[in-house]
């Protein structure tokens, strides 16, 4: 008996424990919970401008955890662990050494960053020099592009004009071509050679005096004896009857200047012949040349012509580019001077990055040990002495007492709405209503039984939770910020405290309908 009434005393006592629990602290974390035989918790409205659906989940807060991630992937020396100062579950200080890299990795590595932080400069400078010339070009291309424009109308009619200029020269000479032709044609259709050289008029002349000769050598009664010789000009005047005597009358004499006269016309006669024949056949032979010259002429003024119409085409095409491109030498120069910026920023982002990259190497191990940011315990070190020290994923972590984060568990229904950065609000006992950033999403979910899979998602608090204690119960609202929730408990407050709050509400209003 008595040991039942003991087991009866503790029964009623956990009741009243029970009772307390729902009675204050249910109360706390849903405001809008109600007693006085209604159902034990009533599900969180939908407010309209809310937007997605509203997500509750439930946790505690614990000390914040500081992940330490070297980042140093741009490193191509290895560095290697020389001594780990620190194992999991030791209590650190700010500023504690966590380990420490040989010396000779470091000096590699410094050496290698200083090479690019020289090469990246070099490179710079020279990409200084290349944009200030750059723009220079661009400059004088611009300008020439718009004088070009200017003038395109000029040079247009220059070229045109010189290759009509050459056909004219070219006709002039194939009108003089055919003209010497002509005349050389004419002059032997006309026997003008024969003229030129008095041809007719010698001859004439030769039979005069030929004529007068043999008359007067009749008359003087004298012929001609020719001593057995075919040449006339060695005959001689003798007396017909074949009598000697002197020339009392100077009759020979006569016969004698006669005989020199004809004889000195047929010499003219016989080479004014020669002369015109050698200068007939020299006509004919110019006519042949002056053919072909002007076969020649016609041919070149064919060319000459084509030439023109090619000058013309390519002349107004030439025009055609220099209008265009005066037209667009403002806008190709902007692009060039843009071009030449762009790259000249790239050669100042890669300086800048090696810098960063520099400075970021000298700030996280440029002693050549790596410490702690704050007092905490070390949860893992992902290092060993004498191995090869990770430069990407974390290296370090360890718990931060001088901070707070919330860890909730999501049912798996709910946890895709829930994304990494998205705001939500953080309610706990005692404290004020504040807003949480989610900072991290457990990829391995925790099974209760076959009906239960959640995964945990890790909340940090913003404003209104410096003060927050470690494992302190928390309830976190995704979907909703803090002042939409204070809003949304303030109606439910009212609607409580109405007698018309305690009936139920309209369908679509509350969540998991």
């Amino acid at each position: 008996m008595k040991k039942g009434r003991i087991i009866f005393i503790f029964f009623i006592l956990f009741v009243l424990v029970i009772a307390v629990v729902l009675c204050t602290d249910v109360r706390r974390f849903l405001p809008w919970f109600k007693t006085g035989g209604e159902q034990a918790a009533r599900p969180l409205p939908t407010l309209p401008q809310a937007g997605p659906e509203i997500i509750a989940a439930f946790g505690v807060t614990g000390a914040g955890m500081i992940e330490k991630e070297l980042e140093l992937d741009f490193l191509e020396t290895e560095l290697v662990v020389e001594e780990v100062y620190v194992a999991s579950g030791d209590m650190v200080e700010a500023r504690t050494a966590v380990l420490r890299i040989t010396d000779s990795s470091l000096r590699e590595a410094v050496r290698e960053l200083e090479r690019a932080l020289m090469d990246a400069s070099l490179a710079y400078r020279q990409g200084v020099t290349e944009y200030e010339t750059g723009l220079l070009d661009a400059e004088n291309t611009r300008r020439k592009s718009l004088i070009a424009a200017q003038y395109a109308q000029t040079v247009y009619e220059d070229a045109v004009a010189e290759a009509e200029m050459e056909v004219q020269k070219v006709q002039q000479e194939l009108q003089r071509a055919q003209e010497v032709l002509d005349e050389y044609t004419a002059a032997i259709e006309s026997d003008y050679y024969a003229a030129e050289y008095e041809v007719e008029e010698k001859k004439a002349a030769y039979e005069k005096n030929v004529a007068l000769f043999f008359e007067k050598l009749d008359d003087y009664g004298y012929e001609l004896d020719d001593d057995g010789d075919d040449d006339p000009n060695t005959f001689r005047i003798v007396k017909a009857d074949g009598r000697s005597g002197q020339d009392t009358d100077g009759e020979a004499t006569v016969l004698e200047l006669l005989k020199n006269e004809y004889q000195e016309n047929k010499e003219e006669y016989d080479q004014a012949v020669k002369d015109s024949e050698a200068a007939t056949e020299k006509a004919r032979a110019d006519i042949g040349e002056a053919a072909d010259t002007l076969q020649l002429k016609q041919l070149a003024l064919q060319e000459a012509l084509i030439t023109l119409e090619q000058t013309k085409t390519d002349a107004q095409s030439e025009y055609d580019i220099s209008v265009i491109t005066g037209e667009k030498a403002q806008a190709v120069y902007e692009t060039e001077c843009r071009n030449l910026q762009e790259t000249l920023d790239r050669l100042g982002d890669a300086k800048e990055e090696a810098q960063e990259q520099y400075d970021l190497f000298m700030q996280t191990i440029g002693d050549g040990c790596i410490y702690t940011q704050s007092q905490g315990t070390i949860w893992m070190v992902r290092a060993a002495e004498h191995a090869k020290l990770p430069t990407d994923g974390i290296l370090l972590a360890y718990s931060d007492t001088g901070s707070v984060e919330v860890t909730v568990s999501v049912d798996q229904s709910a946890i895709a709405s829930v994304t990494i950065g998205e705001e939500a609000v953080i309610v706990t006992e005692g404290y004020e209503v504040c807003s949480g950033v989610v900072t991290g999403i457990d990829p391995v979910s925790a099974s209760s039984g076959r009906a239960t899979v959640s995964y945990n998602v890790v909340l940090e608090p913003q404003e209104g939770a410096e003060e927050l204690p470690v494992n302190l119960s928390a309830a976190v609202y995704f979907g909703i910020s803090a002042a939409e929730y204070e809003q949304m408990t303030q109606e439910w407050s009212r609607e409580a405290e109405t007698p018309t709050g305690s009936g139920k509400r309209e369908k679509g209003e509350a969540r998991g309908e």
